[in-house]
């Protein structure tokens, strides 16, 4: 099976795209490198789509730099020209960005599909505010901040676009599979709109009003911003995941139903026990995860979702290789190396389905060499590995240390 995948990033790869040539020509040195697979954004966090969509608008509408163009048919054709597999990935529960607004962004213009976030004003006041509301607010349990426009797993209305996009996709291109990133919440913050909450209570059986704080409440310490759970905040995280889990479950149907070989893969961070933040369980729903602050981890359990992909992209975003790197550097964890991620990511897993390790390359700009160290790792714990992203073997040459 294939087990060597490259990640293609709009943005970082725009001058690729755009130019035919230089894309087969970096489509051949992937398949020289023993690269068999290639991952190409056809939707990124932007919402806008590198093909000619019904639904999502074009690329070419968010970067005037792009033609009206169905870059994912040019692409295609040059990767299964080059005898490697073609993977269309879509961000999914990320539609616009704050810092880089369009009126087309489905996350700004979409009523209620915004998520809602929870947090502390500048006079240490909760509040809850929309992603895109400029008020300075202190929240906690992000993993990732960059100005995404992240719309809620809770609506009905945004999981039935997501799940139209994919179907569109595969039901209009030879694609080899699909990879879904940002299947998840950004952090504890979100999601607490109305409708979340009131979806939320309605699946718990909590009649009346409640208080958030009784979710958890913030304070000052310090300077920092602390945490206190409350009565429900079990019952919302476990929710929350439940929310993914369902959607994970209906692109399984999806895929099911497309009558093609599709290969369905979902990315994530390999860091599990910080993984309740953004509410995607992945592990398997053998496993009991009795970290988790305040969650029962028997109910939890019921929202793990391996079982519903065909392999998982497990991130093993860390600069150490070895568990005694690692170590060696005072690390919180063993996972926070490449191997230390793998004996996490099959520990929670229980092996159900293949893990491909994946790693970010310009974590190793200092030392390049250790791309191939990290890449053998990940051969050797994992099964297989993923390069984020071209733009990094490109632009520095790394091609030798990603050969195999």
């Amino acid at each position: 099976m294939n087990n060597y995948f490259v990640w293609i990033e709009i943005t970082a790869n725009r001058e690729l795209i755009l130019d035919e040539a230089r894309f087969s020509d970096a489509m051949e040195k992937c398949a020289k490198c023993g690269i068999d697979s290639v991952v190409l954004s056809v939707k990124d966090t932007s919402g806008f789509a590198l093909y000619p969509s019904k639904l999502a608008p074009h690329y070419s509408k968010f970067d005037e730099r792009f033609s009206n163009a169905d870059y994912l048919k040019s692409c295609l054709s040059v990767i299964h020209e080059k005898g490697l597999k073609m993977y269309a990935a879509v961000d999914v529960f990320a539609e616009g960005n704050k810092k880089r607004k369009s009126p087309l962004m489905k996350g700004l213009t979409q009523e209620g599909w915004m998520c809602e976030v929870y947090g502390l004003n500048e006079a240490g006041q909760p509040v809850v505010q929309k992603v895109s509301d400029e008020t300075p607010i202190e929240t906690i349990g992000s993993i990732d901040d960059f100005g995404e426009i992240f719309v809620s797993p809770a609506n009905d209305e945004v999981v039935s676009y997501e799940l139209s996009l994919i179907e569109e996709i595969m039901n209009n291109y030879d694609v080899d599979g699909i990879v879904l990133d940002r299947v998840r919440y950004v952090g504890l913050s979100s999601d607490f709109s109305d409708l979340s909450i009131s979806k939320w209570k309605k699946a718990s059986g909590i009649e009346g009003d409640i208080d958030l704080r009784d979710i958890y409440s913030l304070s000052k310490k310090d300077g920092k911003v602390e945490i206190e759970y409350g009565k429900y905040f079990g019952s919302f995280n476990t929710f929350r995941a439940q929310m993914i889990h369902d959607f994970i479950e209906k692109v399984r149907a999806l895929v099911n139903s497309a009558g093609k070989n599709i290969d369905f893969i979902d990315y994530t961070g390999s860091w599990y026990p910080l993984y309740h933040l953004v509410a995607a369980n992945w592990a398997s729903p053998d496993h009991r995860e009795t970290s988790y602050p305040a969650t029962n981890p028997e109910e939890y359990a019921k929202t793990a979702y391996i079982r519903h992909v065909d392999r998982m992209m497990s991130g093993f975003y860390y600069e150490d290789v070895k568990i005694e790197e690692a170590r060696a550097h005072n690390a919180p964890a063993d996972w926070y190396s490449v191997e230390g991620s793998a004996d996490i990511a099959y520990e929670v897993t229980r092996h159900e389905k293949p893990i491909i390790g994946s790693l970010f390359l310009d974590q190793y700009k200092e030392k390049p060499e250790n791309i191939k160290r990290a890449i053998d790792m990940c051969f050797k714990k994992s099964d297989g590995c993923m390069l984020f992203d071209l733009c990094y073997l490109v632009h520095n040459d790394w091609w030798e240390y990603a050969k195999r």
